[in-house]
């Protein structure tokens, strides 16, 4: 069996013959970002092999250029193992900024709407061997309850029955939402009433850990999406997901698996001994499915019709969780790509109610836009791709240490900030790549039509030598350096024509998007009063950068624009906290009115235009 080795790490791992080499290191400790899904595309799961023999095959070579497969480099997901391996240590998996911000309102009416009983049964005797259940049962009707012989109680909750009644003397506290009994306590022991509201994010997750009774926000922790292992876009993990049983239940099990490692790590902030009583969770469509393990192949294919729109509160037992037993709440979806995360988001912000007009945009993966005029509400979905994220940039990576995330000019020289603390530029993240894009418009670097000038053309435009110098013929046309190579062992960071492309369909997909929803509104751009801009590309980026490429249309000011943090997560809170704000927000599911861009003459339109850049 062959070993594989790294170095300087130590780290190694047995595997049989013929094991995908981005198995292999995920054995040995590494989780290596596959943001095409292990299709061999993006070259992003690239390993330096420091001995041993992996042939550059045709494979390799579609996703790595001949340079990288000369040094040494080679796309692991497009590798197999025939023999002993020395790899160098791939990067370690470093932690990425995760918007935890949770802004919007306060929660109208809290406690979560739990209902808590407490009961005194009499113990059982000889003469008196009534069940436990039903003698808890009756005591609750004693108590008052109506219909306590209706309750459902969860499997877990009554296993645990019996050694609750007797440590605690037959002296119990009864808390449950609706007909169903989350838990049954010791009233001294009861605590807080805890939950936890959940970001299902498509590349990331955020969580948040509340007081139910109070509102107050306990703890705030996050986590990489784990089912990024098979691709960085909703798309792939259902191409993934529709493989078969088997695939679907694995995408199931990695995101309660990390909603419970949320809740976890959560808890260790003080408050282990105390139980989570209720989990909401927001999360787009897809994500949604595969959570409740629901095969989402028909959100793939036109007309994109998805299982449920919304789904009554789901025992987090029925889905595998272990221990304690909360009660799952699922943010209604709009549509088959407008979920739930946009959902919360429009309740948090009250986009629905504010006066005048207002645009909220979610942009990631992919570009949910939600415009309220003239007291009616529009949503729709524009396929943005991953470039924001940082996917399919030639050195594009997450919000992560050794990111570029903001870029400007000042003073005649490129101005760059990194993520990190003395950390050297390792690729660039999403704002990065807006801010790298609207500096070259800027200068003339770029033009209208996207094309990157060549050194000829640009010496016409008589740029400082420090701009100017940047500009360089790539392996694949013009490139512009945005982090010089040191030549002490750094590649450099550059924004190649390719990128350049790959960021021109994502904004125009956003773009054409907005132009489209106003068309309908029948509303001019600079009638727009606010934009809220949610989500970690939203909330990072710069207005101006926005507006000078064109992903916000001419005619609203950047004054107009608002980052709003995590809105999902915000809402999500709400939804979590009040019987109130439940209602409220799934009432916008009659409110809101999804306009379907795919077919549309008018979006196609507005795509081949949005696809150029502003001229002035």
């Amino acid at each position: 069996m062959p070993t594989i080795a790294f170095a300087p790490s130590g780290k190694s791992a047995d595997v049989p013959s013929g094991t995908r080499l981005s198995d292999a290191c995920r054995q040995a400790g590494f989780t290596l970002p596959t943001p095409c899904g292990g299709n061999g595309t993006c070259g992003k799961c690239r390993v330096h092999v420091v001995s041993g023999d992996v042939p550059a095959d045709a494979k390799q070579r579609a996703c790595l250029s001949p340079s990288q497969l000369a040094d040494g480099w080679r796309a692991s997901c497009m590798a197999d193992v025939a023999g002993d391996l020395t790899l160098a240590d791939p990067d370690a998996e470093r932690p990425e900024v995760v918007l935890t911000d949770i802004g919007g309102r306060g929660a109208e009416g809290l406690g979560g709407g739990l209902w808590s009983v407490d009961v005194v049964l009499a113990k059982p005797t000889k003469e008196d061997q009534q069940n436990d259940l039903d003698r808890l049962r009756h005591g609750l009707a004693d108590a008052g309850m109506d219909r306590a012989d209706a309750l459902l109680f969860d499997t877990l909750v009554l296993a645990a029955l019996p050694g609750v009644l007797r440590q605690n003397g037959f002296a119990v506290r009864v808390t449950g939402l609706g007909d169903r009994v989350l838990a049954v306590t010791g009233r001294e022991a009861a605590g807080r009433r805890l939950g936890l509201a959940v970001d299902l994010g498509t590349t990331t997750m955020a969580a948040a850990l509340c007081n139910l009774d109070t509102g107050e926000v306990l703890a705030v922790t996050s986590r990489a999406n784990p089912q990024s292992l098979h691709g960085d876009d909703v798309i792939s993990r259902m191409d993934y997901a529709i493989k078969g049983t088997g695939e679907l239940e694995e995408m199931r099990l990695l995101a309660l698996d990390a909603i419970r490692a949320l809740a976890d790590d959560a808890k260790r902030e003080g408050y282990a001994d105390e139980a989570i009583l209720l989990v909401a969770v927001g999360g787009n469509t897809v994500m949604n499915h595969l959570l409740l393990g629901v095969d989402p192949g028909a959100l793939a294919v036109s007309p994109f019709i998805p299982c449920y729109r919304a789904v009554p509160p789901v025992p987090a037992s029925s889905l595998g969780w272990s221990g304690q037993s909360p009660l799952m709440l699922i943010v209604p979806n709009i549509a088959a790509y407008v979920g739930g995360d946009i959902t919360a988001g429009i309740a948090a912000h009250d986009v629905a109610d504010l006066p005048g007009v207002t645009l909220f945009l979610d942009v990631g993966t992919n570009g949910e836009i939600v415009l309220a005029a003239n007291g009616r509400v529009y949503a729709c979905a524009a396929a943005a791709g991953p470039a924001f994220e940082g996917a399919r940039i030639s050195q594009g990576m997450r919000a992560q240490p050794g990111a570029i995330h903001w870029l400007d000019v000042a003073d005649d020289r490129l101005v760059v900030k990194v993520i990190g603390d003395a950390v050297p530029a390792k690729g660039i993240c999403g704002t990065g790549l807006l801010d790298a894009v609207a500096a070259l418009l800027r200068t003339g670097i770029i033009d209208e039509s996207g094309r990157m000038l060549d050194t000829d053309e640009a010496e016409e435009l008589g740029l400082s030598a420090d701009l100017a110098e940047r500009l360089h013929e790539g392996e694949d046309g013009m490139a512009y350096w945005l982090e010089r190579p040191t030549g002490h062992g750094d590649a450099g960071v550059a924004l190649t024509q390719r990128d350049v492309h790959e960021f021109q369909l994502a904004k125009g997909a956003v773009a054409a998007g907005v132009k489209v929803l106003l068309g309908v509104a029948g509303v001019a751009a600079g009638e727009v009063d606010r934009v809220f801009l949610a989500g970690g590309f939203g909330s990072y980026l710069r207005p101006e950068s926005a507006v000078i490429v064109g992903l916000l249309p001419e005619g609203i000011p950047a004054a107009r624009v608002e980052a709003v943090g995590n809105a999902s997560l915000a809402g999500t809170r709400l939804y979590l906290l009040s019987v109130t704000e439940r209602e409220r927000a799934d009432a916008l599911l009659g409110r809101v009115e999804y306009v379907e861009l795919s077919g549309r003459d008018d979006f196609q339109h507005a795509f081949a235009e949005e696809m150029l850049f502003p001229s002035g």
